[in-house]
């Protein structure tokens, strides 16, 4: 079967890749439609014209210098291996292409034939990535840059940090020394204290043992002014009974050497035990208003511990309020029994309150009287140690309110 020249025409228009022809003098004798339409010219229009036609003007003078080279020594280049150019679109546009170039001779003559592809795509995805490149350089660069000024920076920092902790160490150092000394102060004032106490516990009790015997004389006599004067020697050495109390109870919570001793017993008969042994302290004028409990109440409790707590708050009520006023008390049960004390005295200052806890803390306004300040700190340790908890509210020159929550039964005993 004969195939004729449109089969190979067909052939020749049908292929991917553009191709022409140039003589020697690189004229376009033939060209497939690929060919054309890679540069945009319609069938027939690149007939007859100079290859460099389709060189960008400013590269044609290089282009013809390669083609008269190529002439005198023409050689085959296959696509690729940088054999790629610049092409002239026909809408004045500048492509990329790529060409692989062979030669043959027919009757004489020296012909070219150029495979042409247009990597137009793939040159500006490549200067893309280029940039991308550049762009990810300078941004490697700068954050590089920012890298070493923070790792400098925080050496810096760690050296300075370094400085500190070490300074904090000395610093907690000679802390945890002041308050070992301190702490050993307390121990020996605590001591102290107590060691008085129980040296000035033994005479008071003669004085007390002499007054009573004085009364038991002056029976005979009933002599008014005798009488007056045994009240107030007996209402003395109670009160310095209860200070020397607070001292000896002080030394031992400070050395944990408490055990309490729980019992059952009545709170409302204790509690009313407790006002009518304040009689003898009570100012002139002054009164007591106690809400009788309705019901008894039955406490499973340590009672001395109970009675020291107790006669605190009241004995500081009485002590911190004015001749003619009058010290309320109130008792409130469920789960737990209730107690608030409240006064019409000197009040504690606002800058004060949050240290009234505090062991030998007095107000600024209580100065002038006279007192220790450690009842309200035996108290308050007492309080939670028995399951319990105290609070208050004062208006400095008006009134103060303590409030104070017991377990009715404690569960187990306690050892401090």
């Amino acid at each position: 079967m004969l195939i004729g020249e449109d089969f190979y025409k067909i052939c020749f228009d049908t292929l991917l890749e553009g191709i022409c022809f140039t003589d020697n003098r690189g004229t376009i004798i033939m060209n497939n439609a690929p060919f054309e339409e890679i540069f945009g010219y319609d069938q027939g229009e690149l007939e007859q014209k100079n290859i460099a036609f389709l060189i960008p003007e400013e590269f044609r003078k290089t282009h013809l210098k390669h083609l008269i080279s190529y002439y005198k020594n023409p050689q085959k280049f296959k696509k690729g291996k940088g054999r790629d150019f610049f092409g002239l679109h026909k809408n004045g546009k500048i492509i990329h292409v790529e060409i692989g170039l062979s030669y043959f001779d027919y009757k004489g003559k020296t012909y070219v034939k150029a495979l042409i592809t247009d990597i137009s795509y793939r040159k500006n995805e490549e200067i893309k990535i280029k940039m991308l490149n550049l762009k990810l350089k300078k941004e490697v660069k700068r954050q590089t840059k920012e890298l070493t000024g923070a790792v400098k920076e925080l050496k810096k920092s760690n050296k300075r940090l370094k400085k500190e902790i070490q300074k904090t160490i000395k610093a907690e150092n000679r802390a945890n020394i002041a308050y070992k000394k301190e702490k050993e102060l307390n121990l020996l004032q605590t001591k102290f204290l107590s060691l008085a106490s129980h040296e000035f516990k033994t005479p008071l009790s003669g004085i007390l043992t002499s007054v009573t015997l004085i009364n038991k004389y002056n029976e005979t006599y009933k002599s008014k002014n005798i009488n007056n004067h045994i009240q107030t020697i007996k209402k003395l050495v109670y009160q310095l009974n209860s200070i020397l109390d607070d001292f000896l109870f002080l030394e031992k919570t400070e050395t944990k050497k408490i055990d309490y001793q729980f019992t059952t017993f009545q709170f409302c008969d204790l509690f009313r035990n407790i006002i009518k042994n304040s009689q003898s302290v009570l100012k002139k004028g002054q009164k007591i208003e106690f809400k009788p409990c309705k019901n008894n109440i039955i406490v499973f409790q340590d009672e001395k511990i109970v009675e020291i707590i107790f006669r605190n708050i009241l004995y500081n009520a009485i002590k911190y309020s004015p001749v003619n006023s009058t010290v309320k008390i109130e008792i409130h049960t469920n789960k737990y029994v209730t107690v608030k004390v409240e006064d019409n005295g000197i009040g504690i200052p606002m800058d004060d309150q949050k240290l009234i806890f505090k062991r030998f803390f007095r107000a600024k306004n209580a100065l002038h009287f006279q007192g220790a300040g450690i009842g309200l700190n035996i108290v308050k340790h007492h309080i939670e140690a028995l399951g319990g908890s105290i609070s208050f509210k004062s208006i400095e020159n008006k009134q103060t309110t303590f409030t104070i929550r017991l377990p009715i039964k404690m569960e187990q005993r306690l050892n401090n």
